[in-house]
């Protein structure tokens, strides 16, 4: 009498859960969290010093420094930083697999596409999170820092706008989605590093060219810059989202699904 052992496939969320905690120790052999916090810190401490030796001749006597402080910050940050951060980190993230050519040996494991897919996902995510908050985190600490720094420059004599800078961040975050999903997806089907990030650099210089376009709300690397849109006079800022960010959706939506179905094809030995 024979006798065959079965073993249970694991369930969804513990093959994702499993896969999540390998790319998250993956890290470690990567420069990826150093660019992740470098990219918060270094817009901030590169206009903190601009406005601790220059600030007397950027802002007007009286008024209130803030708006002026975190709108040009901002769109610094947003229009050229924020999208090139985005395209090195999603090919850093991919890049363990495609230099160590592991794909083969990643698919061998009871693992399924969508646990790999997605786990690798949610590790950009979390990382284009961690740099958006720590940037706004930051942003905010510089001003209170000024404040006792340079006295003369009034931030310490207004209210930092927390309830802004919260609405904004949101409006940020969704405009990065869908260069993260192009970048992810180009990642993902390209073996060589350089490649997607000279793609990923040539489409941010083009919408910066473009910005003036009467059709750049559908270019997503235009996004996080045209995401300032929603900032109002005296720095109000709403929750709904406008058209470019709605448009950045649609395309992580979109490219995120082609994604899905390119990565049955990313194994060592796939035909290109």
């Amino acid at each position: 009498m024979e006798t065959t052992l079965t073993f249970a496939q694991p369930g969804p969320l513990t093959q994702l859960r499993r896969c999540l905690a390998a790319d998250v120790l993956k890290l470690k052999h990567t420069p990826a969290l150093w660019l992740t916090l470098g990219s918060g810190a270094l817009p901030v401490l590169l206009f903190g010093l601009i406005f601790f030796f220059k600030g007397q001749f950027l802002l007007k006597p009286g008024e209130n420094p803030w708006p002026a402080y975190i709108l040009q910050s901002w769109q610094t940050a947003t229009g050229l930083l924020l999208p090139l951060f985005v395209v090195l980190l999603s090919s850093l993230v991919l890049h363990t697999e495609n230099k160590a050519m592991a794909w083969k040996h990643l698919y061998a494991q009871p693992l399924s596409r969508a646990a790999v897919f997605g786990s690798k996902l949610l590790v950009l995510l979390g990382l284009n999170l961690l740099a958006q908050v720590a940037y706004a985190v930051l942003l905010v600490a510089s001003g209170w820092l000024l404040g006792l720094l340079r006295p003369a420059l009034h931030f310490a004599d207004f209210a930092a706008p927390l309830g802004a800078v919260v609405p904004l961040l949101w409006h940020t975050f969704v405009a990065t989605l869908g260069i993260l999903a192009l970048q992810y997806v180009a990642a993902l089907w390209w073996r060589s590093f350089a490649a997607p990030v000279a793609v990923g650099m040539a489409c941010t210089i083009a919408a910066l060219t473009l910005m003036r376009w009467d059709y750049i709300d559908w270019v997503p690397y235009a996004a996080p810059l045209l995401s300032l849109k929603a900032v109002g006079k005296g720095l109000a800022v709403g929750w709904a989202l406008s058209t470019s960010g709605l448009l950045a959706l649609g395309w992580a939506a979109a490219t995120l699904l082609l994604g899905y179905v390119l990565l049955g094809f990313r194994h060592e030995g796939a035909a290109r």
